[in-house]
């Protein structure tokens, strides 16, 4: 047996691994993605999370209840109660879960689930990019960098990024946590404090802004724009581009496995090259809670 008979074995695998999910229908593994998303992040109070693992695990186990309108009104009708008394106060990803179990009690009612499906995760994606944009207009935080200038300087997630990026330090960086967590156990009127910044986490906090700017502005016009429009086949390379430029440096997994399963939920079959991008990106937003960042931070001190 040659070396790449050997080596052919674990590739031969694969190839049919992938080729027998893309081979499902869309909406079924849009469906089990989707029960995998309420386990993982479709709760954060344990009222809500030990009913829905219990109920999404056996709705992925059994594959005839996959498509049970009646577990899907039950499993949508638990997120929506829920989340409803904490709207105000819940992740925006959650935002995006809830509206998101309502379609699959659509699309498991419908003739056309494929359909529905795709319509609504374009719609969903398109309208959650035009808000975050206008909203970041209308905020004004990222067209001066300030925003992102806050959180280079206090953010641990990123901190290997203001170090060996922006210049900072990891003593600026443990000084300015200090400060403000001071500000909040003694919160007074018109107290100020001046965090350690070095000159080059601005220019960055710049650049970062409005790059989040551009891509997130051309994600919403992309999937707000219909299909008869020969440009936006490039839509989903923009939201791959948005996800890993985005929750690989800042992970919020949660947000970015929503992204991803939407993203997958309208490709079109014929994009097989897409389809296995967003599959892969599953699995390689897990990577992002690793603690990259303190073993980078550690290495640029």
């Amino acid at each position: 047996m040659t070396t790449a008979s050997i080596l052919s074995g674990p590739k031969r695998g694969v190839q049919v691994a992938f080729a027998d999910l893309l081979e499902q229908p869309r909406h079924l593994l849009a469906l089990r993605m989707t029960l995998l998303l309420l386990m993982l992040y479709g709760s954060t109070s344990w009222v809500l999370d030990v009913p829905l693992r219990i109920l999404c695990g056996i709705l992925l186990i059994c594959t005839p209840l996959l498509t049970s309108r009646l577990l899907w009104i039950v499993i949508a009708a638990s997120v929506v109660w829920v989340n409803a008394g904490d709207w105000y106060s819940i992740d925006n990803h959650k935002y995006l879960i809830t509206y998101w179990s309502l379609v699959a009690v659509l699309a498991v009612g419908s003739s056309d689930p494929d359909r529905v499906c795709a319509t609504n995760a374009r719609i969903l994606l398109g309208l959650c990019f035009l808000f975050a944009v206008i909203w970041k207009f209308l905020a004004g935080q990222y067209l001066d960098g300030s925003f992102l200038q806050y959180t280079l300087l206090k953010d641990s997630r990123i901190e290997a990024m203001a170090m060996g990026l922006g210049g900072t330090t990891r003593d600026g960086l443990i000084e300015n946590r200090a400060l403000i967590q001071t500000l909040r156990a003694y919160p007074s009127d018109g107290l100020s404090i001046a965090l350690n910044a070095a000159p080059g986490v601005r220019i960055l906090a710049l650049v970062l802004s409005y790059w989040t700017l551009l891509i997130e502005g051309a994600v919403a016009v992309a999937f707000l724009t219909p299909s008869r429009f020969r440009w936006v086949r490039w839509r989903d390379m923009l939201l791959i581009t948005f996800i890993a430029t985005t929750y690989f440096i800042l992970p919020v997994t949660g947000f970015a496995f929503a992204l991803a399963l939407l993203g997958f939920a309208q490709c079109e079959p014929e994009r097989k090259a897409m389809r296995v991008t967003y599959l892969l990106l599953f699995v390689a937003i897990q990577l992002t809670r690793i603690p990259w960042d303190d073993y980078v931070a550690s290495w640029i001190e």
